[in-house]
């Protein structure tokens, strides 16, 4: 566990150090979306719906994870800032708040996707036949909406401290993850698309945890 020196590393150096690990981490957070539609597309004789229903949700939830980002992006920045002023407890405290607007921001966009998606569903280009998909889907995801924002809001924390390594391991975990219990919910246990919205959660779930004990223990 290396952590990059702000304050003494050369700036090529520095932004290579942080540049990779950030750019493989963006490539591992796609598997996600590509996993799933490559489980759910080999779903006998519905496998295309599924696809399709899946595809739909996919903008709606790249919108509901942007609000982590949101925070993530604003907060780690600024903590990084007070690190280097040698103002520890002011980063503290900005991790803090951003723990608590990411915790408030869960609340209030799972109550309302859920009370909306319906109407995203079809605002995104579903239809009858794709809807009962397309809701099993974005409405488990939806209810893990509170580890899809801490792991990627969080997740940024780690980077703005240094240590884009760990950063980039959390979301490889979460993609590993997923792929594992895709196959055992969709491939063996025949769920279907619940079972791709579920190993998402369950990803996200674990992603968390690592983001959390991380932050908390260093």
């Amino acid at each position: 566990m290396r952590q990059n020196d702000f304050e003494n590393t050369p700036m090529i150096k520095l932004v290579m150090s942080l540049a990779i690990p950030s750019m493989i981490a963006q490539l591992v957070n796609i598997l996600y979306s590509i996993v799933d539609r490559m489980f759910v597309g080999q779903i006998e004789e519905v496998g295309n719906l599924c696809l399709a229903a899946v595809g739909i949700c996919g903008p709606i939830v790249t919108l509901l994870s942007s609000f982590g980002t949101l925070v993530g992006i604003g907060g780690s920045i600024w903590l990084s800032m007070c690190l280097g002023q040698k103002n520890e407890k002011r980063a503290s405290q900005i991790l803090y708040n951003s723990f608590v607007m990411l915790v408030v921001l869960s609340i209030c966009l799972t109550l309302g996707f859920i009370l909306l998606k319906h109407n995203l569903i079809y605002w995104f280009g579903g239809s009858d036949a794709l809807y009962p998909y397309a809701n099993t889907y974005l409405t488990i995801y939806t209810l893990g909406t509170f580890f899809a924002l801490m792991s990627i809001g969080l997740n940024y924390f780690i980077t703005g401290q240094g240590y884009a390594t760990i950063a980039m391991l959390s979301v490889c975990i979460g993609a590993i993850t997923n792929i594992i219990f895709d196959f055992i919910l969709i491939r063996t246990l025949k769920i279907g698309v619940a079972g791709a919205a579920i190993g998402t959660v369950v990803a996200q779930f674990i992603s968390c945890m690592f983001v959390l004990c991380f932050l908390r223990f260093k």
